[in-house]
């Protein structure tokens, strides 16, 4: 049981790190296209 222990500590490790991945490279993204709008939409070039 110990080794099933072992495994199902490292799949939930793995699991969180997942999460936590894809929620930096998410707010990432969201933060990279705010900047960018923010900054198309104050330099002046207005369509």
């Amino acid at each position: 049981d110990e080794l099933w222990l072992q495994l199902t500590n490292t799949s939930v490790y793995y699991t969180y790190l997942l999460l936590l991945l894809k929620s930096v490279v998410y707010f990432g993204i969201s933060a990279f296209y705010l900047v960018r709008r923010t900054a198309v939409c104050c330099s002046g070039k207005r369509s």
